[in-house]
This record gives structure tokens, sequence and C-alpha cells, in this order.
């Protein structure tokens, strides 16, 4: 003979209901945190200031290498203002993340005098954002 008394019944049903509670608590703890991520991403995305973050952008175009190697050419210039002919710059690329720019910039001296030094650098992009000097590495710089 079972015992179905009112009170096992009822003591029965608080603890289906516990343990529903339970596994509801949970599943909505696993939902919290997913929203938290997807804020996060909407957050990041929107301070970045496009749609495309940084970390989706792939490798880096003639554009960014060449703006880099000014960044790599200045510290080894004498004079501290210098005009890069920007709209004459020629670039290739050796491999997948090397590049090879070749350009001229015009400084001068402390009388005056305009000095055109060509330059020709070599740099390898090691990965992140593109507009980051960390993320590149120079292996080698000429001028004359």
């Amino acid at each position: 003979m079972t015992n179905n008394s009112p009170k096992d019944k009822t003591d029965q049903f608080f603890k289906a209901k516990a343990a529903k509670r339970k596994s509801g608590n949970k599943v909505l703890a696993i939902l919290l945190v997913f929203c938290l991520i997807v804020i996060t991403v909407i957050v990041k995305i929107t301070f970045s200031g496009s749609l495309k973050p940084n970390f989706f952008k792939g490798l880096p175009g003639s554009d960014d290498a060449y703006t880099i190697a000014k960044e790599f050419i200045r510290p080894t210039l004498a004079a501290s203002s210098a005009n890069f002919s920007d709209s004459k710059y020629q670039f290739g690329k050796k491999s997948d993340s090397v590049y090879v720019i070749q350009s001229s910039v015009e400084t001068s001296n402390s009388s005056g005098e305009k000095i055109n030094t060509e330059f020709k650098i070599i740099l390898k992009y090691n990965g992140g954002q593109v507009d980051r000097q960390k993320n590149w590495s120079l292996i080698d710089l000429t001028t004359h």
C-alpha cells in the first residue's frame, strides 16, 4: 500500500517546484552571461568608430605600410621637419607579411638648404592593429 497522504503530495509538489526553480536559475545565469558578452562586443564595435572592428581588418595595404614606414624613418632624419613624397612612393610585397617601400623625403639642414633623401625600407607585419608601429618589425633600411 502506498502512502499518498495529502502531506506527502504537498512535499512532492514543493520538491518538484524547487528542482524546476534550480534548473531555471541555471538557465537564467547562462543567458545573462551570454547577454553580457553580446553587449561587450556591441560596445567595442561602437567605440571603434566602424562596423568592422580592427581585429577583422586582415593584411595591411600599400597605404598602411607606407604610413608605418614613415614612422620608422622619421627618427633617422637629422632634421625635425620632413616632407615625404606621398604620391610618388613605390610599394611591393615579398611575401604574405613582408613589404618593401621605396620613396624619398625632403629635409632642410641648419642653413636652410633642402636635402632630398631616397630610401628603401623592408618591413614585416607581425599581426595586430595595422596602424601601430609595435606590430611591425624593421628588416632593412637603406638611404641614398
